[in-house]
């Protein structure tokens, strides 16, 4: 009966057999199967040995398998897999932690071997281990996640993330945006969070760190610098397209999806806030970190936090300031939002400083006008200003804002004197839609506006307005703020007395010696002594 060999397993069955149980020799096994007498050899040596082992090679075709051994977890089997649905990228231990929430009393061992058989790991790319000394590093990025708060509902978050390069002590929080003085306060938190800065920091090539890059360099931010090097830490900006060269930062946020985020829910941003600091507090910080082996607190108390560099005496101030005009119904706008202010400051130039929680507004005297809590950004929020305002019946009145009207110069009174019989009604309106041009023209081309406009009777806020247009030129927020810096600047700047000329007299005075006239060289002599004599010199000559 002829034997049909498949492959190399059914080749070594067939010739074990012919050789034990019917007696062919070596030779006659290489002639029959064509291979050489090398690998008869080896075919046999092979047999022996798992013969030894209890193994027989001829029972290949009839293995024994032993019962399935039941295990804790195969009650939860299906729980696990819907937690691996809903969460991908959840780690074994937050796992661990769902699964003795729903009566698991397993280990955490036959979690991760079924974990591994459900849920392979990529085959990881070699890389090179950069390790720094205590103090010495911290990385910083960003990542954005989009999560389903119970009460406000899907919304996009940015994690802001810092980590130590020695101890691998992190520092994380969730902000709804990721402009400039958001980055710098978190910096000032994380920096309060570790109670000192590490000398140098890593971050990616983003507008709000690096400006452009020139010849191969980053151009670093100046308000950034300046930001930084208050708590003397050097930014060290990363090659574009290596993400892996601050890759200390980049792990982590994998641990924060899979241990934070995952199989938690959320009300809204605030209740995530507080999640994530219990969070680095009893996870982050005694967790068992896989590369240093032991966890990043007792390793940042024992060697790092003394490396650190000490905070400076007074916080930087990470507050935003900007110029604000007051419209005609009180108000300044601030990212999309309205905050009151007292009517004696509608149309006035008025700087605002916007802290995290409190807008401050200041007059143009930069005294103290009014505060408010600062409202959500993109709220389109209108605060209620009935206490600041007061009487609202007088907000379109010409008194309150008369005074402010007759500073813009020498032909203000005489158009409100046209103005008031023309529009009896609603004179304030006009001339505050004046005051509001302030915002865009000069106050002398504002006055000559007016003079223009009484030459020709045309008393009316749209008549200033289209002279202005056709005459003057406009100017902006940012002008007004340098005309300012440059009237602080004179004002701060010493004043120096001129000399008079009288001083001088004595260098063109003719000689009083007759007999340096008499022979018509007293002119030259007198220049001769006085450039022998250093005190005779003018002050310029001295000098050179």
């Amino acid at each position: 009966m002829a034997i049909i060999i498949q492959n190399r397993g059914d080749l070594e069955q067939r010739l074990v057999i012919m050789k034990t149980q019917e007696g062919w020799s070596i030779r006659a096994l290489t002639r029959h199967f064509g291979i050489s007498r090398n690998m008869v050899r080896r075919i046999l040596r092979k047999y022996d040995k798992r013969r030894d082992q209890g193994h027989d090679m001829l029972l290949a075709d009839r293995p024994v398998r032993k019962a399935k051994r039941e295990s804790k977890l195969d009650p939860y089997e299906e729980t696990l897999k819907g937690l691996l649905e809903k969460y991908p990228r959840i780690t074994g231990q937050r796992l661990f932690e769902e699964l003795c929430a729903t009566g698991y009393d397993g280990g955490v061992s036959i979690l991760r071997d079924r974990l591994r058989r459900l849920r392979p790991r990529p085959k990881k790319t070699p890389i090179i281990r950069f390790e720094t000394q205590a103090g010495l590093q911290g990385q910083m990025d960003w990542s954005p996640y989009t999560i389903q708060f119970l009460k406000t509902g899907k919304a996009t978050v940015e994690c802001f993330s810092y980590i130590l390069g020695f101890s691998r002590r992190h520092y994380i929080d969730f902000t709804p945006k990721r402009d400039f003085f958001t980055l710098i306060r978190r910096h000032q938190d994380a920096f309060s969070h570790f109670t000192g800065a590490p000398v140098q920091c890593l971050y990616d090539s983003e507008k709000t760190v690096v400006l452009r890059w020139e010849a191969g360099r980053p151009v670093i931010n100046p308000a950034f610098s300046a930001f930084i090097t208050h708590y003397r830490c050097r930014p060290i900006i990363c090659r574009r397209g290596r993400a892996e060269t601050k890759g200390k930062i980049e792990r982590p946020f994998q641990y924060v999806e899979g241990n934070l985020l995952c199989g938690r829910q959320f009300q809204d941003l605030d209740d995530l806030r507080a999640c994530t600091r219990w969070w680095i507090r009893e996870k982050s910080d005694m967790h068992v970190h896989e590369t240093t082996g032991r966890p990043p607190l007792e390793l940042f108390l024992e060697q790092e936090i003394p490396a650190l560099t000490p905070l400076p005496l007074h916080p930087y101030d990470c507050a935003e300031v900007a110029l604000r005009v007051c419209d005609l119904e009180g108000y300044l706008e601030f990212e999309t939002n309205r905050y009151p202010v007292p009517y004696e400051h509608v149309a006035d130039i008025l700087t605002m400083k916007a802290t995290e929680h409190e807008i401050l507004v200041y007059s143009p005297d930069l005294d103290l006008v009014v505060r408010h809590e600062r409202a959500p950004a993109g709220g389109r929020i209108t605060l209620d200003g009935s206490a600041i305002h007061g009487i609202k019946t007088i907000r379109y009145g010409l008194e309150p804002v008369r005074q402010p009207f007759l500073e813009l110069g020498e032909h203000a009174e005489e158009f409100l004197l046209g103005l008031e019989p023309l529009h009896a009604r609603n004179p304030g309106f006009h001339a505050r839609y004046i005051l509001h041009l302030k915002e865009r023209y000069h106050t002398d081309d504002i006055n000559l506006a007016l003079g223009h406009a009484c030459r020709y009777h045309a008393y009316d806020c749209k008549a200033v307005e289209r002279i202005l247009a056709a005459r003057a030129s406009p100017r902006t927020l940012e002008a007004i703020r340098n005309e300012r810096a440059a009237e602080q600047l004179r004002a701060a700047l010493p004043k120096i007395t001129q000399r008079s000329l009288e001083d001088y007299s004595i260098l063109f005075a003719p000689s009083q010696n007759p007999e340096d006239n008499h022979d018509g060289k007293g002119h030259d002599s007198h220049n001769q002594d006085v450039s022998q004599d250093p005190e005779a010199r003018p002050d310029d000559e001295r000098a050179r």
